[in-house]
This record gives structure tokens, sequence and C-alpha cells, in this order.
């Protein structure tokens, strides 16, 4: 599915009207964001061009995003839980390896088709000093996103810290790693991996995908973990 598109679909009956048109209302305007930043840096983008795109109010705008940097919250779990089908699809989300490669393969491929969009991301969060207020994707814009997906609802979408997260819980749960292992080191260690490589992906003209699946293995590998060919 195209991130610049949304498309309405009859499942929608079900919800009451004013959930449904908040979760239109509210994915129109964060694709907006998403083709203006396809050009334009995050502070070029400016608000009154996102209304005229989305077809939305100043006012209209604010009720949804009091401030811009929520926009790229939004996108955030967008992606997230587009990653969660992906690991779904896949059959990776079985074990915590599986998962943290199903994060890494999945957003390499989505920025190839715009690596501006995941350096802005990575920029916007390194210099964000405060912590915004995150509103969680309601059921109403999950469906509208995946509505051929059964139980969409129930899927992660909290960011990379999330996925990590849950990545962590599976693999402790599943014996993957030792039990001596310092979760919370390791932890950190993949979230540094993940927008870390990234920068010298881009830097050095190399292959983002093949960068962070070898700096996935070696730090598994490292913890004691195994990898199967």
């Amino acid at each position: 599915m195209s991130l610049l598109s949304v498309k309405h679909s009859g499942l929608f009956n079900s919800f009451p009207l004013k959930e449904t048109k908040f979760a239109k209302t509210r994915l129109n305007i964060t694709f907006a964001f998403l083709s203006e930043l396809e050009s334009k840096s995050f502070e070029e983008i400016k608000i009154k061009d996102l209304c005229k795109i989305a077809e939305v109010s100043e006012p209209t705008f604010y009720n949804y995003f009091p401030e811009k940097g929520d926009l790229i919250l939004h996108y955030i779990q967008i992606w997230s839980l587009q990653v969660s089908v992906f690991a779904n699809e896949k059959k990776l989300s079985g074990s915590g390896f599986g998962m943290l490669s199903a994060l890494f393969r999945y957003t390499a491929k989505e920025s190839k088709k715009n690596p501006r969009i995941l350096l802005e991301i990575i920029s916007f969060q390194a210099r964000t000093l405060k912590s915004l207020k995150q509103q969680k994707l309601t059921n109403a814009e999950r469906m509208l996103l995946f509505p051929k997906i059964v139980g969409i609802e129930n899927l992660e979408a909290d960011g990379v810290e999330g996925i990590i997260r849950k990545a962590i819980s599976v693999a402790a749960k599943n014996g993957e790693l030792p039990e001596s292992t310092d979760w919370k080191s390791f932890s950190l260690a993949i979230a540094s991996c993940f927008f870390g490589v990234p920068i010298l992906s881009f830097q050095l003209n190399q292959n983002l995908e093949k960068l962070w699946l070898e700096s996935l293995n070696y730090l598994w590998i490292g913890a004691g973990g195994k990898v199967n060919e």
C-alpha cells in the first residue's frame, strides 16, 4: 500500500462517523506531510502548505497535531505497524531475532523509496529534547491502513523502542540469548545500531539493509546467541 494514498473501505461502517472522520483526516494530514518531506526538510515544511494539500483549515490541523513534531510521531506509529505486519507475513514474529531482522529489513526497503524520510526522522529525534505526547493509532486508522489484515487492531505499533522491547521480551522467553544477558544494555546497542548505521550507510554509499543485518548478526552472536543460516 502506498503511504501517500488512503483508500476508504466499507469495513468502516461499523465505526461511528466521528471515529472514521478522525481517522481519515489524521491520516490525510500525515500523508501530506510525507509528500512534502520527500523534497523538503522538516524545518522547511509549512503548516499552511500541509493544510492546503490535506484540504483542512489551520485550526483543524492543530486540533489533530498540536505541534509539527507530532506528525513524525504519528508516522512512526504507522511505520511500526507496517513492520509488525511485515514480520507476521514473513513469519518472523515468533522469535526475538526474527522481529529485529524484520525491523531492519522492512525499514531498509522502505528507505530505498525515499532515504530523506528516514534521515529526517533520525535528525528530529536527535535534536528533540522534550518529550512529545504520542497519541496511539485508533482501530479505525489501523483498519483504514490495512483493511484486509485480520487482527490488525492487536498488532504492535509503538515505534522503534516498542519493537525492540517486544523483540527482547520474546527472545528472553524463548531462551534465544543467555540468561546472564544484560537486556537493558543489549537493547541500547540495538537502538544505537538502528539510528547510527543509516548515517554511515548514506555517507559511505553502502547498502543499508546489508549493513544493518550484518550489525545485528555481530551484536546477536557477541551476546551469545546463535544465528540460523
